[in-house]
């Protein structure tokens, strides 16, 4: 099992004591099941003060120098890991990140210079790639998606990076568990992401519930949690609740978007993002530590049959390419979400009438840790190219680590209250829940080396459009193991 650093309760400052009391408790045959001691909410709620400095980093002053970064033009990167902007926004999220660059800039007496590039998925990185190249690259610093950051370092534009000065991350604002699954070898790293990288931290796998509809069916929500507690929230425990809510409301003997589901297939999303956080690595490694292939094997096997029984048994979910999951959960309409985070801080889900609640996404087997891993590939990295002078290499390792641990302490803390903000009572236990994702934030390697290898939608493929269980995954994947064997091997080799 996984370990990481489980006492996060420094990000949770921001969510006080009048946060956890932020609305009267819900009807319903729910108890108000939030006692401050038993919760990471809780016990944050007890702190006075955070400290205004979390890492080790010495008194160091840099002349005023330039730091300039470019970064990934999307809309969820310009607004919640960079501050493209002069003056403070409004918005919670937004401003903590002003005042944190700010901060990293005066304790380190440099500027941070941010050039927004294009929000072209492939193009940005491509354009990259040309200008480092022609060794013409104007940055010190990139900010990339983790996956094309992989793609691009088995092609020699990065540094490597894991003797940077100052950069310590076994701290709690590195996403080590990500950046080690993500590692051809552990010993070495071209890129690095942690705390600054909001758009990491809302990709992240999350069920959202809809606990009023959920205590209709069931009568206790809390038992969610307490499974979660228990590390017994399964698939098998998910899919049976599933099954279970299912409604023929208009009673038309036909499954249609009228009717109350477990959940909403969303089809690749829904694949790719489960499949991806089942608390299975679909890898081994050699005594070498090198990655191998462990894609056909009894566990995935038994995956291929879960997520088959998911997607087109016992009217467990629904898929109609005409209507949006969010708004039809958000409506009512499906007991669960099998989402992101950024869909539980989303407008659209915070503005449903329902109270809703939040856990990490099911494992497959009781005792797993949980692998909050959906779309963490599609947030930023840091990358240093090799055009960039290796004597700024301390300028630019105590920039990444002093921006990281601010983060961590500030910019963290506005995040969950803007995703916790809310009428609905019970909100210590889903800060918990939170917590539990974020000390999970993971990647498989086989999506963070899918814009290389094509090997991150393999059980989209297999049965994501047609039903092909287990009896059918051998013959796929003798199909294709031997071509994606081979790319594999080139792989390894570039990387060597």
């Amino acid at each position: 099992m996984k370990n990481r650093t489980r006492s996060f309760v420094l990000a949770l400052l921001t969510v006080s004591s009048a946060m956890l009391a932020c609305g009267e408790a819900e009807t319903g045959k729910t108890p108000d099941n939030k006692t401050p001691e038993n919760t990471a909410a809780g016990t944050a709620a007890q702190e006075t003060e955070a400290p205004k400095v979390l890492d080790s980093l010495p008194a160091l002053d840099f002349g005023g120098a330039s730091v300039a970064i470019s970064h990934f033009g999307s809309e969820t990167v310009t607004g919640h890991d960079t501050s493209d902007w002069d003056r403070e926004q409004g918005d919670i999220v937004n401003d903590a990140i002003l005042e944190r660059d700010h901060t990293v800039e005066d304790r380190l007496n440099i500027k941070l210079d941010y050039t927004c590039g294009s929000d072209d998925w492939d193009g940005y990185p491509n354009d990259i790639a040309k200008t480092i190249k022609a060794a013409d690259c104007p940055y010190d610093m990139i900010f990339m998606e983790s996956s094309q950051c992989f793609r691009l370092c088995l092609d020699g534009y990065f540094q490597e990076l894991s003797s940077l000065p100052y950069v310590d991350i076994n701290q709690p604002w590195w996403y080590k568990s990500f950046m080690d699954g993500g590692a051809i070898t552990t010993d070495k790293r071209y890129f690095l992401t942690g705390a600054f990288s909001i758009s990491t931290l809302e990709g992240a796998s999350a069920t959202i519930f809809n606990k009023k509809l959920y205590n209709n069916i069931f009568e206790n929500y809390n038992e969610l949690y307490d499974l979660v507690r228990a590390y017994k929230w399964t698939y098998e425990k998910f899919l049976g609740y599933c099954a279970e809510a299912y409604s023929d409301v208009n009673g038309n003997s036909v499954a249609d978007a009228d009717d109350i589901f477990g959940v909403f297939n969303r089809g690749i999303h829904t694949v790719n993002f489960t499949s991806m956080s089942t608390g299975l690595t679909y890898l081994k490694r050699d005594q070498n530590g090198l990655p191998v292939l462990d894609l056909y094997n009894e566990d995935s096997i038994r995956w291929v049959d879960t997520l088959c029984r998911m997607l087109y048994d016992d009217n467990i979910s629904y898929k109609d390419a005409n209507i949006n999951g969010a708004d039809h959960f958000a409506s009512g309409k499906a007991v669960f979400y099998l989402g992101q985070l950024m869909d539980y801080a989303g407008s659209t889900i915070r503005s449903m009438e329902d109270p809703y609640g939040v856990l990490p996404m099911p494992v497959l087997d009781e005792g797993m840790e949980y692998m909050s891993a959906a779309a963490t590939v599609n947030g930023q990295s840091a990358v240093i190219p090799v055009t960039s002078p290796m004597d700024k290499n301390e300028l630019y390792g105590a920039v990444l680590e002093a921006m990281n641990s601010e983060s961590y302490r500030t910019v963290i803390p506005a995040w969950y209250e803007v995703a916790l903000k809310s009428k609905y009572a019970d909100t210590a236990n889903d800060a918990e829940m939170i917590d539990v994702i974020y000390n999970t934030i993971d990647t498989s390697f086989v999506m963070i080396a899918d814009k290389l290898l094509g090997t991150g939608s393999f059980f989209y493929s297999l049965c994501g459009t047609s039903r092909k269980d287990s009896g059918q995954f051998a013959s796929t994947y003798e199909k294709q193991s031997k071509s994606l064997l081979k790319k594999w091997d080139k792989m390894i080799e570039s990387y060597q």
